[in-house]
């Protein structure tokens, strides 16, 4: 249950602690900030309708306040801010954070410049789809734009943690090994599948009088609705977003860096509740709150058990892409 550190290769030194330096953790910090500020800002905006029936309709379509309205454009321009002091001192210092080795335990400097780095490409690619010519827009929009944030997620990973990704549970595995997790992923989809909404998400919604249609889930199917009548390449592009680019990047995001971070400073099973509620609050959906939060808990143990990040990789791979064959078949 307990995932030790793994050892890493020996590491350089830390780069020489310079104004530029302070200044660039700061804006990393900053980002850090930035990109889970956006969760509780998405929360606020969703509109909760009383229905005839007596319950809760919530949807993201509600009129945003002022207020609100307020507080976004405040992280717009803060989060712009951030962007361009962190690449302008990283051109400074010449990238020297990410040019230096590994150590054992990871820094929690690692973990900040990891979502400072996430939260800058999202930023600046979201910003170029802006600027691309109108005859490509649509597309770009369309299938690019929704793809950016996990395959951002993945290719930072990739570049950050170079050389160490075994530590973060990408770890080879014997036969028996991966006939085990492929029997535990198995069976434990089988009573999610059958179990999880007659006895976690139908009693909550009961309890809460919400009326137990998800606007997220709504939203992917219309998606993929429409992906289907555009034709093979707009759905293949929101099939791998749904059920293999959207799952591998939130993994290596919770389960890889979080958990791992956490665990290595507040034991497993804090981390694994902790990133759990963090998982079922970054999907920003009131309905599945809680059923996302025990989907959470599921794959922690998964990461923590076999200590290998392919546990949970291949649960949430085989339940998103469930859902997508299911959408496709209704």
């Amino acid at each position: 249950m307990f995932d030790l550190p793994a050892p890493g290769p020996v590491h350089r030194p830390e780069p020489p602690d310079t104004v530029s330096g302070r200044i660039r953790t700061m804006a990393a910090w900053a980002l850090c900030i930035a990109f889970f500020y956006l969760i509780p800002l998405e929360w606020a905006s969703l509109e909760w309708e009383w229905t005839e029936k007596g319950l809760w309709r919530i949807s993201e379509d509600g009129e945003e306040s002022l207020l609100l309205a307020g507080l976004t454009l405040l992280w717009a321009l803060f989060n712009l801010a951030a962007v361009l002091a962190f690449l302008i001192t990283g051109i400074w210092t010449s990238f020297a954070h990410e040019r230096k080795g590994w150590i054992r335990v990871l820094p929690l400097r690692d973990v900040v410049y990891y979502f400072a780095w996430v939260e800058c490409l999202i930023t600046a690619f979201a910003l170029l789809a802006e600027f691309v010519p109108e005859v490509v827009r649509g597309a770009v929009h369309q299938h690019l734009l929704p793809v950016a944030p996990h395959a951002i997620m993945i290719l930072v990973f990739l570049f950050l943690f170079r050389g160490g990704f075994d530590r973060y549970g990408f770890r080879g595995a014997s036969p028996g090994g991966w006939v085990g997790m492929v029997a535990a992923v198995a069976g434990i989809y089988g009573l999610v599948y059958l179990f999880l909404d007659p006895l976690v998400t139908e009693p909550v919604a009961r309890y809460f009088s919400l009326e137990p249609v998800s606007w997220r889930e709504e939203s992917i199917s219309r998606e993929i609705g429409a992906a289907q009548q555009s034709g093979w390449l707009p759905l293949l592009s929101q099939g791998l977003l749904v059920g293999v680019i959207g799952p591998v990047g939130e993994e290596i995001m919770f389960r890889g860096i979080l958990q791992q971070s956490l665990a290595e400073r507040i034991g497993q099973p804090m981390s694994v509740i902790l990133t759990s509620l963090l998982f079922a609050l970054f999907h920003v959906d009131v309905v599945m709150f809680a059923p996302l939060l025990v989907l959470g808990l599921i794959l922690g143990i998964l990461r923590a058990v076999f200590r290998n990040l392919w546990a949970p990789i291949l649960f949430h791979v085989v339940n998103n892409c469930v859902s997508v064959f299911l959408d496709l078949l209704s």
